[in-house]
């Protein structure tokens, strides 16, 4: 068995499936992109994963155990989740916030062992942050607070670790910043990373995968096997991304362009 595995699953809310036959097997070391147009069903995909979605329909495993039996301790120690958003909490230290992410670990009054502060500190300095501990998190900058997040993930310590557009807010300085570190932590940690991204050029640049949710269907493979075409007449996965008239991916500079023939 994988480390994940996803069988024939499908997303949807009530009655309405939004996407459907997304079957998955990865495994740890990797650091994965996942693309697609708004309102394709990125997010939920991600939150399925991190059971903050109830499972439409297929099932989901974790080292062969089912999502839908692993308990919160289990899936704390399997899956962490860094939402999409910047939004700082004011009058909360980095070290409280780093601190919620031991919660599975400590006890009832949630009491930071010595090893648990050792362990926050150190996810500080893996993430170059070094002597933050006692900064607030509204007085850090968008770049400083999404490597906050980040280590929140290293503390939590799970296998694999999922992020919903983490570089949306960024500056291309920090965009840089956070895609390489992601990168060093699937490699040097061991870890799955899986992230959303509407930044195609990037994702091919540092990704070891792709998954790319398209109308026709859901696809995962290298970059350079998803950005390849059977034939000269046929679209590779990841132009199909988008049914858009006179746009097309050129692979040479890894982004979408507008078709000479097109004003």
């Amino acid at each position: 068995m994988h480390l994940l595995e996803v069988n024939n699953l499908s997303l949807g809310y009530g009655s309405e499936t939004i996407f459907s036959n997304i079957d998955i097997q990865e495994d740890s070391g990797k650091i994965i992109a996942l693309l697609g147009s708004n309102g394709r069903g990125k997010s939920t995909l991600l939150r399925t994963l991190a059971g903050l979605e109830p499972i439409f329909s297929g099932e989901i495993f974790y080292d062969s155990v089912p999502l839908k039996k692993m308990n919160r301790e289990q899936m704390s120690s399997m899956v962490s989740f860094v939402a999409p958003t910047i939004q700082k909490t004011e009058y909360l230290s980095v070290e409280g916030m780093l601190s919620i992410n031991t919660y599975h670990r400590t006890n009832w009054l949630g009491t930071l062992t010595e090893k648990e502060k050792e362990r926050i500190a150190g996810s500080l300095d893996r993430v170059g942050l070094q002597g933050f501990l006692q900064r607030e998190c509204n007085s850090l900058s968008d770049g400083e607070y999404q490597r906050v997040t980040i280590a929140g993930a290293l503390v939590q310590d799970s296998k694999i670790i999922l992020l919903d557009e983490p570089t949306a807010f960024l500056d291309i300085a920090n965009k840089f910043l956070i895609s390489r570190l992601l990168k060093q932590i699937a490699h040097s940690e061991n870890k799955l990373v899986i992230f959303s991204t509407h930044d195609l050029r990037l994702a091919m640049e540092i990704c070891d995968k792709l998954w790319v949710m398209t109308p026709d269907g859901f696809f995962t493979g290298t970059p350079s096997e998803l950005s390849s075409s059977s034939n000269d007449d046929s679209k590779c996965v990841i132009e199909r991304m988008f049914n858009v008239s006179g746009v097309h991916f050129d692979p040479k500079i890894k982004s979408f362009i507008l078709s000479e023939d097109e004003d």
